[in-house]
């Protein structure tokens, strides 16, 4: 569900939870809002930073993270939204003085992405991640992303309702230079907030929102209509079994939710109070976290620009006093001719399934590229299987020695394995480094690569099923055994 084949500005979300409902000056920003939302074109880029300030008491290591992460941004020079369900981003990770270009293109079908090193580009395709996380073979995610707009427009609608206005909130005319240079007369929003007056407004949103029933009876309504797609493939009646009727979803939600926030109302303050004790809680909710945000619309309420800074101040014992996130973008040709920009895979493509392994994606990449490294660095050979007594894999105990089959330690590590009957030898294919391990039954001696290794016990075959010492066999596949406690787990890093 993470497709969004449709752009909404990087503010919306701000804009509803920090305006409110109520017009400020001649902008309707419940209206302007509702319009962005059902955009169905354009063209923008963005550049999004983030600011870790260390604290007196930051390690050395927490110094370094903090140094590493504010030279970092990531930058989309070209966001182009051709329609609902095609999108392409052009842009770059700038990191510790390097860049790394990506290049990303979404259509119905599912999504392509090429990065700087990649032998070939990605691709994923929607009904392989609706296999993956097991959604119905009849769901039909394009559907529902469309349902998700309207969806979205339901709920925005309905925040805006009761949300209150921030003290700090204004709308002026000014004139502006927007993307390409042109200097024009814009409709800016500007928004100041901080952490204490964040907190003074979420009771009377909550209050509101208790005392609208028809208007939360609407939007459980919406949320039924809307997001039924997801049991395509299944009859009426089931659908039901699951939810209930319409009328039945509804009024069994609003009583529900009726009675939450009538609870949470009642011992609101007297949980605020508590919370006020904790000065950590102060800290975060207090001064020195603020919301500053600028939004400009054109005459016809659309957002052409916007800059954002939120900043978080930190508890004392953390070992960053402050993270602050900053973001800029601009958008062009609104409802125009917006030809997405499809990534080149004349040359083949990675097919990523749920069954791809990770090796099969790290060898997509140059050895000496960023994004090898950054693999490499985040963990993604990293294993850890507990093969014990409990587990679902096959092992024995034989002269005080464990074994393990080996289809089950390949399959333990992702290795491929092949089996020659005739000369009684086992091929391992290690998943990381490609390196081919050759076993032979009722023998001491294996080679890595061609390389002799001897095991300390003979490969053996007990009913059918072909074992060998498993601490040995592991590490001919560059992993170790820990036995910590009586509990067997194999280990990769």
């Amino acid at each position: 569900m993470k497709r969004k084949l449709w752009i909404t500005l990087p503010l919306v979300l701000l804009l509803i939870v920090l305006s409110g409902c109520q017009a400020v000056g001649n902008l309707d920003v419940k209206n302007a809002l509702i319009r962005n939302l059902e955009v169905q074109s354009l063209e923008s880029n963005q550049t999004l930073s983030m600011t870790l300030t260390p604290s007196e008491s930051a390690s050395v290591e927490d110094r370094m993270i903090a140094t590493m992460l504010n030279s970092s941004k990531l930058v989309i020079d070209s966001a182009k939204m051709q329609s609902a369900n095609e999108l392409s981003l052009i842009g770059a990770v700038e990191y510790s003085g390097q860049r790394l270009p990506f290049h990303v293109y979404m259509n119905q079908g599912g999504i392509t992405i090429d990065l700087e090193g990649a032998k070939q580009p990605i691709y994923i395709s929607y009904e392989a991640y609706g296999e993956a996380v097991g959604l119905d073979s009849g769901f039909n995610l394009q559907v529902l992303q469309g349902q998700q707009k309207e969806f979205a427009k339901a709920v925005a609608s309905f925040l805006f309702t009761h949300l209150p206005n921030a003290a700090n909130i204004s709308a002026d005319t000014v004139s502006t230079a927007v993307y390409g240079g042109e200097t024009m007369d814009m409709t800016r929003l500007h928004i100041e907030l901080d952490g204490q007056e964040m907190l003074q407004l979420v009771k009377p949103f909550l209050t509101s929102i208790a005392a609208d029933e028809q208007g939360m009876k609407e939007l459980l309504g919406a949320f039924y209509d809307y997001y039924a797609p997801l049991f395509i493939g299944t009859s009426d009646e089931d659908l039901e079994g699951v939810l209930g009727s319409r009328d039945q979803f509804v009024s069994e939600g609003y009583k529900s939710i009726s009675e939450a926030l009538t609870e949470l109302l009642q011992e609101y303050d007297q949980q605020i109070e508590s919370l006020k004790a904790d000065d950590s809680f102060n800290t975060v909710f207090g001064p020195e976290t603020r919301v500053v945000a600028d939004t400009y619309f054109d005459k016809d309420m659309y957002a052409r620009k916007q800059m954002m800074d939120v900043t978080v101040a930190l508890p004392k014992e953390a070992p960053y006093s402050s993270f602050n996130l900053h973001s800029e973008s601009e958008a062009w040709n609104v409802n125009g001719n917006v030809l997405a920009d499809p990534v080149d895979v004349s040359g083949g493509t990675l097919n990523v399934t749920d069954s791809t392994t990770p090796g099969t994606v790290l060898r997509n990449f140059e050895s000496n590229s960023p994004v090898y490294q950054l693999m490499k660095m985040s963990g993604v050979t990293q294993k850890n299987v507990y093969v014990g007594e409990y587990s679902d894999y096959n092992t024995i105990t034989r002269n005080k020695m464990t074994y393990i089959a080996v289809k089950d330690l390949a399959s333990a590590l992702d290795a491929k394995m092949e089996w020659n009957a005739s000369s009684k030898q086992i091929r391992l294919t290690d998943d990381i480094t490609g390196a081919v391990i050759e076993l032979k039954l009722n023998s001491k001696k294996a080679t890595v690569d061609g390389a002799a290794r001897m095991l300390p016990a003979n490969v053996i075959q007990v009913k059918g099923t072909t074992y060998v010492p498993l601490r040995a066999g592991a590490g001919l596949l560059g992993a170790t055994v820990d036995a910590t406690y009586g509990d067997l787990t194999i280990e990769r890093k």
